[in-house]
């Protein structure tokens, strides 16, 4: 009886080392990523520097604030709407400067700066990014004056297409993401500076994670060469190093003033690592360090 036992005891716990290796076996990288995020719980940029949170409404905004950008040329912001389809010049601290409007776009939701004067921006409805000009006198843009455009066929269901655009200025690389079904980022290397494009699918995350409910925004910065996910369902900000590692950077809902930003659309930081994000209905949130950079 006792061996019998003993033997039962024996079948019992190989059955769930199989069973857990055939588990751990069936998880993909993009699960292991999730694993990585859910592990990294003190990885949140408040644990190792310190921040100033200001919260505002830009009244000159009534709705559907989508996407932001900074120009280190203008030292400004620009925020861009997908209804009505607008660019607004902003300073640092959210104040209007100008509007500029867009004729021919049908879905703007999100900005990037390029170089110069040069801006892409991405049109979910169109499935596809257009290059534009904006100069210190420009008051207007229409779609048939892009320099150039990149459309992109993803497969979305209705409302669920691309979201947010980046540019990586050293390799040459718009990111885009697409919001869900499937959430994933696309490259597309050798489009501005017009050499052989080459697109690819950065990675894919599996549609039943927990996590990030939705890719609303990315963010490529130049300098720690990390990339940044926004999800406006789970109000949180993923961050992708150069090996693919997630960590999870920043939890909006853990501060008193972001978690008044209920519907985060869009993010960009500027050259001393502030972080600007803007979402709907016409919110902004600035985040920025109490010490600057050097």
């Amino acid at each position: 009886m006792k061996k019998s036992l003993a033997t039962n005891k024996k079948v019992l716990i190989l059955s769930f080392i199989i069973s857990t290796f055939v588990l751990i076996h069936y998880i993909d990288l993009d699960d292991k990523l999730l694993f990585n995020l859910f592990a990294s719980e003190n990885d949140t940029m408040l644990e190792t520097e310190q921040y100033t949170y200001k919260l505002k409404e830009i009244k000159e905004i009534k709705q559907n604030l989508s996407g932001i950008t900074y120009s280190p040329k203008t030292d400004t912001l620009f925020a861009i709407t997908n209804s009505p389809r607008d660019i607004y010049e902003l300073n640092k601290s959210g104040e209007v400067l100008r509007k500029i409007d867009l004729e021919g776009f049908r879905d703007t939701e999100d900005i990037t700066y390029i170089k110069d004067d040069m801006f892409a921006v991405v049109d979910e409805e169109l499935s596809g990014a257009f290059i534009v000009n904006i100069n210190n006198n420009t008051k207007v843009i229409d779609i048939k004056d892009s320099n150039k455009k990149f459309m992109i066929n993803v497969r979305t269901l209705e409302n669920f297409g691309l979201e947010g655009i980046s540019y990586n200025k050293n390799k040459d690389i718009l990111y885009l993401v697409n919001e869900r079904n499937p959430k994933k980022i696309i490259t597309v290397k050798g489009f501005i500076n017009d050499t052989p494009i080459v697109i690819k699918e950065k990675f894919e995350i599996v549609e039943d994670n927990d996590y990030l409910g939705d890719f609303s925004a990315i963010y490529f910065d130049d300098s720690s060469k990390n990339i940044y996910i926004l999800s406006e369902e789970s109000a949180l900000l993923g961050r992708v190093d150069d090996k693919k590692n997630f960590s999870k950077y920043l939890d909006l809902s853990d501060n008193e003033v972001s978690s008044g930003m209920t519907a985060p659309e869009g993010i960009t930081k500027d050259e001393n690592g502030n972080i600007y994000i803007v979402g709907e209905p016409n919110l902004f949130l600035s985040i920025k360090r109490t010490k600057a950079l050097n």
